[in-house]
């Protein structure tokens, strides 16, 4: 019978070192810095590479009580040339204590042939239970074929924006905790022989007065047909107690290709940074960011202030608005770049509502004006809101509160807003003093699943680490419960949840299941832990959304975009909608099928009319002709009837 491995990996990082730097660490790779990056510059001075793995002690997680000790190989491979490069063994000892534990290699030049220009992969296999535990790919990029880094891509703009927005700024004003979106675009600069893989772009993050930075590694998006636009996106959460000027660069090998400086607590500034303003500083210092956004905000104003110009305004829509609006797809992790809108098709407004009456005149909860449907959600949500503020106010005046009820279940179909509220949720919370955060961390049964079978565990852990302060939104969760299967890995996910969920000392965290109603209903039937911790009056039910209420979240979307539907169109939107609703079978996206409608098919429609007749009266950027709205199509769809609303 084949033993399981009783290790698996957390993380596999990787390292170039240069020949100088081999000499002095003697081979140690223990001595290097590592991050994760994953892509590598073939220069005089390129040494080698390092590469840290953490193993992770699977009987620690399990309480099985026992140490761990297993022979590993380390396979090389040149993915490019197809063949087999080395193989290292290592050991991996931790005692019955011990979770995690590093285990370091150097694959040095003097030893190994590594070739510019190829694919690496390195394969790690734990040789005791003879089962592969993970492959991992790097890239070495020639710089004698393809030159200087630093001209390998040419950024011609960059910005800021909100997450489930797409509007880019060159500065916003936030009085609180926020979700936001750095945007750098470029052109591709190399010629040639392409590689198969482009160069990574490294993104860093400087927050202001509080010594941190992020760092993220990504692979740039194409963002047009001719294949030569490309942008990356990272996002990042600003701080109230960061003050000042923030600062977004973006290198590529080490080599810094771009960098502009923003602020978060205004003023607001529409439009996206160009030219010399996104220069890179040579050093950067809080008092370097400081004083450049001071000399860019004497000179700038608002772009609403501006005059309009017909041709950049065709310009920006063909280059940036078609291609640009095609990111909309949802997001491995919660927080990762390329955000799609809310399920609602709005955003979440940082905006507050008066309350009608109440012990305080200022509600917790953003307004839920501009959230269309959703009546028994909003009217949940206000006595929720009610609740919350109320044990506030009874907290401030140092009188005791009741815990309340903290988790919560959304049921509903896709599309139909649930991460909207998430979202809104969040911010009441912490506005209440009850979340240390508010923000939201979206996951699904494919993120929370390990590479290897018994490591589910160790990914749900990590996700309940990062939604801490937050929210932490499992998405279809019903595709955790497999009853048929004894086997699935998807019930290793649960007991994980139910233990976090039992543990009363760590309370600053918010899980929301979210499914279809019924499969919902079955798996916390099933699992009595999620509904002993999961009231009826925290079960949310999103209802779908009806052919007027679609028509309103497109005449919203369309209005945000400064377009407008002629008559005849407005006409052929609603003949669309009518037939899809009437059609719509399980998987209907409600608002997300609005939304991907008039991103993927009217917009680029209208696009293709304008410059194939080439007009140029303002009305063509701005109108919306009948001839742009696609018409209906039978497509075998599966009919769903529909409840509560009028055939």
């Amino acid at each position: 019978m084949k033993k399981e491995s009783c290790i698996y990996i957390d993380k596999v990082l990787f390292r170039s070192f240069t020949v100088e730097e081999s000499k002095n660490s003697c081979g140690e790779s223990s001595e290097f810095v590592f991050d994760r990056q994953s892509d590598f510059l073939f220069d005089a001075s390129f040494g080698g590479i390092a590469v840290r793995i953490d193993f992770c002690n699977e009987r620690y997680v399990r309480n099985k009580g026992r140490g761990v000790r297993r022979k590993v190989s380390l396979t090389l491979v040149d993915t490019t040339a197809r063949s087999e490069i080395t193989s290292r063994k290592v050991t991996v000892r931790m005692s019955r204590t011990e979770y995690l534990k590093s285990s370091y290699a150097v694959f040095s030049l003097s030893q190994i042939a590594f070739r510019a220009g190829h694919n690496y992969k390195l394969v790690v296999c734990d040789e005791t239970a003879s089962e592969n535990l993970g492959e991992y790919s790097f890239h070495i990029f020639s710089q004698d074929t393809l030159g200087d880094p630093a001209d390998w891509y040419d950024v011609y703009s960059a910005g800021i924006r909100r997450e489930g927005e797409y509007h880019i700024c060159k500065s916003v004003d936030s009085t609180d905790s926020e979700i936001f979106v750095v945007r750098f675009k470029m052109r591709r600069n190399l010629s040639g022989n392409l590689p198969a893989v482009l160069p990574e772009i490294e993104m860093r993050i400087y927050y202001p007065e509080c010594e941190r930075i992020e760092t993220h590694f990504m692979e740039p998006s194409c963002v047009d047909f001719a294949g030569n636009r490309y942008m990356v996106e990272s996002s990042f959460m600003s701080e109230s107690k960061c003050r000042g000027a923030y600062y977004a660069e973006i290198l590529c090998m080490k080599y810094p290709l771009a960098g502009f400086v923003f602020g978060t607590s205004g003023p607001e500034l529409n439009g996206d940074w160009r030219g010399d303003d996104i220069m890179p500083l040579e050093e950067y210092s809080p008092e370097a960011a400081d004083t450049r956004y001071d000399s860019l905000l004497g000179g700038e104003k608002n772009d609403d202030e501006e005059s309009f110009d017909f041709d950049a305004a065709l310009d920006r829509f063909i280059k940036d608005e078609m291609s640009g609006h095609q990111d909309s797809e949802v997001p491995e992790s919660g927080g990762e770049a390329g955000d799609m809108p809310d399920d609602s098709g709005s955003s979440v407004q940082e905006k507050y509502c008066e309350a009608e009456s109440g012990i305080s005149s200022t509600s917790l909860l953003p307004s839920l004006d501009h959230l269309t449907g959703l009546r028994s959600v909003k009217d949940k949500l206000m006595v929720y809101e009610r609740i919350v503020r109320f044990n506030k106010l009874r907290s401030d005046n140092n009188l005791p509160t009741t815990p309340m009820p903290l988790h919560a279940m959304f049921l509903g179909s896709p599309g139909t807003g649930k991460t909207t509220v998430a979202k809104m949720m969040g911010v009441m919370l912490h506005k209440a003093g009850i979340l240390s955060k508010g923000h939201v961390v979206v996951r699904e049964r494919a993120t929370l699943l390990g590479q290897n079978y018994n490591s589910e565990a160790e990914k749900t852990l990590a996700a309940i680490e990062e939604a801490q302060g937050g929210i932490l939104l499992i998405d279809e969760a019903y595709q955790l419960y497999q009853p048929e299967d004894a086997r699935d890995p998807g019930k290793f996910v649960i007991e994980t949840l139910l233990t976090a969920l039992s543990d009363e000392s760590r309370r600053d965290w918010m899980l929301v299941l979210a499914g279809y109603p019924d499969e919902m209903r079955k798996m916390a039937d099933m699992n009595p832990g999620f509904k002993s911790r999961i009231p009826d009056s925290n079960v949310y039910m999103f209802d779908d959304f009806s052919e007027d209420e679609l028509m309103e979240i497109a005449d919203n979307y369309i209005s945000r975009l400064c377009y407008e539907l002629s008559p005849e169109a407005r006409e052929a939107l609603v003949s669309r909608l009518r037939f899809d609703c009437s059609h719509r079978g399980r998987n209907f996206g409600n608002a997300r099928h609005i939304i991907n409608l008039i991103q993927t098919e009217i917009l680029p429609a209208m696009a293709v009319r304008v410059i194939t007749a080439g007009v140029s009266g303002p009305d063509s950027l701005t109108v919306i002709r009948e001839s742009d709205i696609p018409r209906a199509i039978e497509r075998g769809y599966a009919f769903r009837r529909r409840i509560g609303f009028a055939v």
